[in-house]
């Protein structure tokens, strides 16, 4: 049974990693690291060695359905779309922060800078932005890919390993416009001054009330009743 089950596999499962290739370079650095990008990048890496291992050792067993269950569409897909998750969460909340910094600088109103935060609806846009950067890695596993076997089916594994590295490209290119677009509003955020009109109408009413109150005092104009104890103390100060 087993010697069946291992006829449409090959014995051994090469290792990832050069097919992988620079995705699963340690000093490869995203130009913004506070983003936490690299770190993301490299936890794909992981998993899918993780995956692989699996494989392996179902082999090592004989079991062929096995060993491709754990490289199966499915699975690769559900790694991209863990992937695209991390990195739309980090993104917004990249984003949220660097608006409310911009806002702190400036002294935006709060009010106004709530409705220039990701929103949900937004959260959920990037999310499928990154997703759709998998395009190149869901187009290569629907080539046949589920029903490989033998050597066609390591062939369909090397061939997605280098699929993923082409999709995490795009997603960079998503995340890089995100980022540029935010950055544009942050320093709009921060060149905004609060306007000078209110300031000026309240010294204006301020100057016209003492005014007012000056010339009902003084006797030149009718004032209210409630005024005149004010009128009298005034009058009763022992002036020159």
């Amino acid at each position: 049974m087993a010697s069946a089950m291992t006829r449409d596999v090959p014995p051994a499962l090469p290792e990832l990693g050069p097919y992988l290739g620079r995705l699963a370079d340690p000093t490869r650095r995203f130009e913004y690291p506070s983003l936490g990008l690299d770190q993301i990048r490299l936890q794909l890496v992981t998993d899918l060695f993780e995956l692989a291992s699996s494989a392996r050792e179902f082999l090592l067993i004989g079991d062929g359905e096995g060993a491709r269950s754990a490289l199966d569409r499915s699975v690769w897909l559900d790694a991209w779309r863990t992937t695209a998750a991390r990195a739309a969460d980090q993104t917004a909340s990249a984003i949220e922060e660097r608006l409310e910094r911009a806002a702190e600088r400036s002294g935006f109103p709060r009010r106004r800078l709530r409705g220039l935060l990701p929103t949900p609806v937004d959260r959920a846009a990037l999310l499928a932005k990154l997703e759709a950067a998998g395009i190149p890695l869901e187009d290569r596993l629907a080539r046949g890919f589920g029903s490989a076997g033998g050597e066609a089916w390591w062939d369909a594994v090397r061939l997605a390993a280098t699929a993923v590295e082409d999709s995490w490209d795009q997603l960079e290119e998503v995340v890089r416009h995100e980022l540029a677009g935010a950055e544009e509003e942050a320093r709009r955020i921060e060149r905004w001054r609060p306007s000078a009109a209110p300031k000026l109408a309240a010294l204006g009413a301020a100057i016209a009330a003492a005014v007012w109150l000056g010339l009902v005092i003084g006797g030149f104009l009718p004032g209210p009743k409630w005024l005149d104890p004010l009128a009298d103390w005034f009058w009763s100060l022992p002036w020159p």
